[in-house]
Protein backbone atom coordinates (compact mmCIF):
# COMPACT_ATOMS: atom_id res chain seq x y z
CA UNK A 1 0.00 0.00 0.00
CA UNK A 2 2.96 2.48 1.21
CA UNK A 3 5.04 1.84 -2.38
CA UNK A 4 1.84 2.18 -4.54
CA UNK A 5 0.66 5.84 -2.89
CA UNK A 6 4.25 6.99 -2.63
CA UNK A 7 5.03 6.39 -6.45
CA UNK A 8 1.28 8.13 -7.34
CA UNK A 9 2.25 10.97 -5.04
CA UNK A 10 5.37 11.41 -6.33
CA UNK A 11 4.28 11.84 -10.41
CA UNK A 12 1.39 13.86 -9.19
CA UNK A 13 1.51 17.88 -9.80
CA UNK A 14 2.49 20.16 -8.00
CA UNK A 15 5.97 19.17 -7.24
CA UNK A 16 6.02 18.10 -3.57
CA UNK A 17 8.93 17.15 -1.22
CA UNK A 18 9.24 13.87 -0.28
CA UNK A 19 9.11 14.78 3.36
CA UNK A 20 5.76 16.63 2.25
CA UNK A 21 4.76 13.28 0.36
CA UNK A 22 5.26 11.40 3.25
CA UNK A 23 3.53 14.01 5.74
CA UNK A 24 0.39 13.20 3.25
CA UNK A 25 0.90 9.70 2.94
CA UNK A 26 1.62 7.77 6.10
CA UNK A 27 -1.62 9.23 8.18
CA UNK A 28 -3.39 7.19 5.65
CA UNK A 29 -1.15 3.93 5.95
CA UNK A 30 -1.27 4.06 9.67
CA UNK A 31 -5.56 4.75 9.48
CA UNK A 32 -5.41 1.97 7.09
CA UNK A 33 -3.93 -0.46 9.52
CA UNK A 34 -6.14 1.01 12.50
CA UNK A 35 -3.34 2.62 13.96
CA UNK A 36 -4.30 5.81 15.71
CA UNK A 37 -0.89 7.35 16.06
CA UNK A 38 0.58 10.54 15.29
CA UNK A 39 2.62 10.34 11.65
CA UNK A 40 4.72 13.08 11.94
CA UNK A 41 7.50 10.66 14.06
CA UNK A 42 7.11 8.02 11.84
CA UNK A 43 7.83 11.11 9.11
CA UNK A 44 10.76 11.39 11.07
CA UNK A 45 11.99 8.05 11.12
CA UNK A 46 11.54 7.64 7.80
CA UNK A 47 13.52 10.40 6.93
CA UNK A 48 16.43 9.40 9.57
CA UNK A 49 16.64 6.10 8.04
CA UNK A 50 16.12 7.25 4.25
CA UNK A 51 19.04 9.94 4.79
CA UNK A 52 21.97 7.60 5.71
CA UNK A 53 23.34 6.46 2.40
CA UNK A 54 25.99 3.81 2.35
CA UNK A 55 27.78 3.78 -0.97
CA UNK A 56 28.40 -0.08 -2.52
CA UNK A 57 31.89 -0.88 -1.59
CA UNK A 58 32.58 -0.61 -5.66
CA UNK A 59 31.06 2.59 -6.21
CA UNK A 60 34.12 4.76 -6.45
CA UNK A 61 36.10 1.88 -7.65
CA UNK A 62 33.78 2.06 -10.78
CA UNK A 63 33.48 5.76 -10.83
CA UNK A 64 37.25 6.35 -10.69
CA UNK A 65 37.87 3.72 -13.61
CA UNK A 66 35.01 5.37 -16.37
CA UNK A 67 38.56 7.86 -16.74
CA UNK A 68 37.37 10.41 -19.50
CA UNK A 69 33.71 8.71 -19.52
CA UNK A 70 31.25 11.57 -18.24
CA UNK A 71 29.30 10.94 -15.79
CA UNK A 72 26.25 12.01 -13.75
CA UNK A 73 24.37 11.05 -10.57
CA UNK A 74 20.37 11.67 -11.16
CA UNK A 75 18.30 10.83 -7.80
CA UNK A 76 15.36 10.68 -6.57
CA UNK A 77 16.74 12.77 -3.55
CA UNK A 78 15.78 16.61 -2.00
CA UNK A 79 18.02 18.76 -0.66
CA UNK A 80 17.68 16.80 2.69
CA UNK A 81 19.13 13.82 1.14
CA UNK A 82 22.02 15.71 -0.88
CA UNK A 83 22.81 17.16 2.52
CA UNK A 84 22.97 14.27 4.48
CA UNK A 85 25.47 12.30 1.98
CA UNK A 86 28.99 12.13 3.84
CA UNK A 87 31.10 11.21 0.58
CA UNK A 88 32.03 12.62 -1.98
CA UNK A 89 31.35 11.51 -6.26
CA UNK A 90 33.56 11.67 -9.13
CA UNK A 91 30.88 12.95 -11.21
CA UNK A 92 30.32 16.12 -13.08
CA UNK A 93 26.91 16.79 -10.99
CA UNK A 94 24.69 15.45 -8.96
CA UNK A 95 20.97 16.03 -10.49
CA UNK A 96 18.27 15.97 -7.70
CA UNK A 97 14.14 15.91 -8.27
CA UNK A 98 14.07 18.17 -6.10
CA UNK A 99 15.86 20.81 -8.39
CA UNK A 100 14.21 19.58 -11.19
CA UNK A 101 11.01 19.87 -10.05
CA UNK A 102 10.02 16.42 -10.90
CA UNK A 103 10.81 12.74 -9.91
CA UNK A 104 11.91 9.57 -11.99
CA UNK A 105 10.25 8.34 -14.04
CA UNK A 106 9.09 11.51 -15.25
CA UNK A 107 10.56 12.01 -18.48
CA UNK A 108 11.95 15.51 -17.67
CA UNK A 109 14.55 14.45 -15.08
CA UNK A 110 16.49 12.62 -17.95
CA UNK A 111 15.85 15.73 -19.99
CA UNK A 112 17.28 18.02 -17.67
CA UNK A 113 20.40 15.50 -17.41
CA UNK A 114 20.90 15.49 -21.05
CA UNK A 115 20.66 19.09 -21.01
CA UNK A 116 23.29 19.76 -18.54
CA UNK A 117 25.73 16.81 -20.03
CA UNK A 118 24.84 18.18 -23.26
CA UNK A 119 24.35 14.97 -24.88
CA UNK A 120 21.89 13.14 -27.18
CA UNK A 121 19.71 10.32 -25.52
CA UNK A 122 21.40 7.51 -27.39
CA UNK A 123 24.89 8.76 -26.41
CA UNK A 124 24.16 7.78 -22.75
CA UNK A 125 23.64 4.59 -20.73
CA UNK A 126 21.80 5.28 -17.74
CA UNK A 127 22.58 2.80 -14.93
CA UNK A 128 19.79 2.57 -12.17
CA UNK A 129 18.54 -0.28 -9.81
CA UNK A 130 14.87 0.75 -9.81
CA UNK A 131 12.40 -1.65 -12.81
CA UNK A 132 10.06 1.96 -12.81
CA UNK A 133 11.76 4.82 -12.21
CA UNK A 134 15.07 3.92 -13.76
CA UNK A 135 14.85 1.50 -16.45
CA UNK A 136 11.52 3.05 -17.28
CA UNK A 137 11.71 6.19 -17.03
CA UNK A 138 15.32 5.95 -18.91
CA UNK A 139 14.23 4.02 -21.85
CA UNK A 140 10.98 6.76 -22.13
CA UNK A 141 13.68 8.97 -22.50
CA UNK A 142 15.32 7.16 -24.83
CA UNK A 143 18.18 6.50 -23.05
CA UNK A 144 19.86 2.90 -22.97
CA UNK A 145 19.88 1.37 -19.63
CA UNK A 146 21.21 -1.05 -17.55
CA UNK A 147 19.66 -2.32 -14.65
CA UNK A 148 21.67 -3.33 -11.03
CA UNK A 149 19.60 -5.94 -9.81
CA UNK A 150 22.04 -7.06 -6.46
CA UNK A 151 18.89 -8.53 -4.63
CA UNK A 152 17.58 -11.01 -7.37
CA UNK A 153 14.18 -8.47 -7.55
CA UNK A 154 11.81 -9.71 -10.04
CA UNK A 155 10.70 -7.23 -12.74
CA UNK A 156 8.17 -5.17 -12.29
CA UNK A 157 5.21 -6.13 -14.73
CA UNK A 158 4.64 -3.26 -16.13
CA UNK A 159 8.41 -2.78 -16.81
CA UNK A 160 10.33 -4.96 -20.33
CA UNK A 161 13.65 -6.22 -19.52
CA UNK A 162 16.63 -3.65 -19.52
CA UNK A 163 18.94 -4.17 -22.34
CA UNK A 164 22.05 -1.88 -23.10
Amino acid sequence: MWIDLYSEATQLPPFRTLREIQGQILPRVLRQFDVGADAAPYVDLFFRVTTKVELYPETLKVLNALGPVRSAVVSNADHEHLAAWNFTLPVEFILISEAVRAYKPHQVVFQRALERLGLEPHDVLHVGDSDVDDVGGAKAAGLRVARVNRNGRSRHPRCAAARF
